[in-house]
């Protein structure tokens, strides 16, 4: 059975606020399985206008989570799944390397610092219900032309079964995420040249999972954010229902074939983009139909593009002057959304 539900963080913005405890409540009223909480110290310290060091910083994001995942694991009420998600491994030293770099996944100081972080992470949910946890969802390399791509494979199954022993050390039972990269790339699930990792898991029972990200076509999901250009639109002569059904029977064929489930744990497309719930649509369709498990990016992000609860003002001027604002949890899109979960 596949879990469906969507990804928090503490700091949320515009008319949504910072996350807490009472959105729980929302949520599992809402009909979510699962919650993905975000740790997020970097966007913490950058709202406190670096009035807080970022180790104090993951101290206030671990106690946050650790609210949301008490009251997710509330046992008076109907249980949620929860994924502790960390993936910002590098402070604000600095002398600290970017973890997107060559010289980051070559430097034993830098990755043994990215999982001391990460021990603190899993310190501070032992005696939790964690149905999975993750850590660097979109490993990357950037080499010296700005050409992402994935970091050396045997550095990267390295820096895994480290964090697994880890994970291990303090939780026996929750999935541990697994994903080949760059960034939550599909592409080598798709063309079949990507191999599980030779990870060991020290668990009783194996729990080993596999993920990855649909932003597909990224022109159209992305359209309006920084400086990319607008408008897009689905479905279009380069990407619609049939193409996105042939990449998730690809991801289903190699999850098959190894024998690993598989995560889906961002998919949104920006409120600028034209029938954005279409699009939203056909990718929990897919998901649905391969059983895989589901997280929509996001509720109460930290940007308006992305919030489920902002939605177009002027629908009738020309695609490229649209303009977003808060509607609240009355938009199409979360009231499709929660139908579906």
């Amino acid at each position: 059975m596949a879990y469906s539900g969507v990804s928090i963080q503490s700091q949320g913005q515009g008319g949504n606020g910072p996350a807490t405890f009472l959105d729980v409540s929302f949520l599992r009223n809402s009909g979510i399985e699962t919650l993905g909480v975000q740790i997020k110290p970097n966007r913490r310290q950058e709202l406190s206008q670096l009035k807080i060091s970022w180790q104090q910083a993951l101290s206030d994001e671990l106690d946050w989570a650790l609210e949301i995942v008490q009251a997710c694991n509330d046992p008076s009420l109907r249980q949620i799944k929860v994924v502790i998600r960390f993936n910002e491994l590098s402070d604000d030293d600095p002398s600290s390397i970017p973890m997107n770099t060559e010289i980051w996944w070559n430097d034993n100081n830098a990755k043994n610092k990215a999982l001391y972080y990460w021990q603190q992470v899993c310190q501070k949910f032992v005696g939790q219900e964690i149905f999975m946890f993750e850590i660097l969802s979109e490993p990357v390399s950037i080499d010296s032309i700005g050409d992402g791509h994935t970091p050396d494979r045997v550095l990267l199954k390295a820096f895994y079964q480290d964090a697994l022993n880890i994970v291990r050390i303090n939780n026996t039972d929750a999935y541990f995420l697994l994903t080949p990269g760059p960034y939550g790339n599909f592409q080598a699930y798709k063309h079949g040249h990507f191999r599980p990792f030779k990870i060991i898991d020290p668990s009783p029972l194996p729990r080993l999972m596999y993920g990855f990200h649909m932003y597909v076509e990224h022109d159209y999901t992305h359209q309006g954010i920084d400086i990319n250009p607008r408008p897009y639109f689905y479905p279009s002569p380069y990407y619609n229902i049939i193409k996105l059904n042939q990449d998730f029977d690809a991801i289903s064929g190699w999850s098959a074939k190894y024998g690993y489930p598989m995560y889906l744990g961002e998919f949104n497309a920006a409120r600028y983009s034209p029938d954005a719930i279409d699009w939203v649509r056909d990718v929990i369709l897919n998901a649905k139909q391969f059983d895989f498990h589901w997280s929509f990016f996001a509720y109460k992000p930290n940007y308006d593009f992305w919030d489920p609860f902002y939605d177009v003002q002027n629908p009738t001027a020309p695609v490229a002057t649209w303009y977003i604002d808060y509607v609240g949890k009355g938009t199409p899109l979360w009231r499709f959304l929660i139908t579906q979960f």
